[in-house]
């Protein structure tokens, strides 16, 4: 069972092996807040639950873009993270959300509420958000795989300036002729998370699969110098410009 239905999610462009936090609309400064929760490996909320979409990020780019009539601004930025979804459900407890109509509420059971959501067709349908929840103000994620959570940023500079650790490490140059030592420092830059710059994806992938696929090569304390200039000459220490 757990093959075919391995095989199954697979063939169908509407699924995605993630699920997915993003940033807020609200919030007045997204690249600074996911920056902080990566720093804190914490997702929190005073809802009673965190949210997550199961949407495929190939096919809700544009989802970014629409802003609201009420804020003039997007629902949710395309800053966030992705958590390996098998592992959300059988490790975390995530559940999808379970949407109730007029009058259907009463017949929830109360241990259910966490992860139930009124649904009325003219004024309040967020169906299409496909929300899953994990219980609870807090969502600790640092016990969770790092290989298992991908960054999302809107472009590969901001993707860079968050999942790019900096260090400095000690290089002394030896003079062996008059027994001197200079002191030198290089300055090492390795992989602290994999990530996903949103303007790369375009048409180049055909589902979140296939996206998946592509950063099989990501490796985590790899050394990224080298694919940095080459790609992003603009990171400077961790920031953004």
């Amino acid at each position: 069972m757990g093959l075919i239905d391995s095989k199954f999610r697979r063939a169908r462009l509407d699924q995605s092996p993630w699920l997915f936090h993003f940033i807020n609309g609200k919030d007045s400064d997204p690249f600074n807040t996911l920056k902080k929760i990566l720093e804190e490996k914490k997702l929190i909320s005073s809802k009673g639950y965190i949210c997550f979409s199961a949407s495929p990020l190939t096919a809700i780019t544009k989802f970014f873009k629409v802003k609201s009539t009420s804020t003039n601004k997007p629902m949710y930025y395309p800053y966030g993270l992705g958590f390996s979804r098998d592992r959300m459900v059988s490790d975390f407890g995530t559940r999808n959300v379970i949407y109730y109509g007029s009058g259907e509420k009463d017949n929830i059971s109360d241990c259910l509420l966490w992860r139930s959501e009124q649904l009325v067709i003219d004024n309040y349908d967020f169906e299409y958000l496909r929300e899953w929840r994990i219980k609870g103000n807090e969502f600790d994620f640092s016990s969770f795989p790092v290989e298992d959570i991908v960054i999302v940023a809107p472009s590969q500079d901001e993707l860079n300036a968050l999942f790019v650790e900096e260090n400095i490490e000690f290089t002394p140059i030896i003079d062996y002729i008059n027994e001197d030592i200079e002191p030198d420092w290089t300055d090492i830059y390795t992989r602290k998370w994999k990530g996903i710059a949103v303007d790369r994806i375009g048409n180049e992938y055909l589902d979140d699969y296939a996206l998946s696929s592509s950063i099989i090569g990501q490796v985590i304390g790899e050394d990224m110098e080298d694919k940095l200039f080459q790609v992003s000459p603009l990171y400077v220490s961790g920031k953004k410009r």
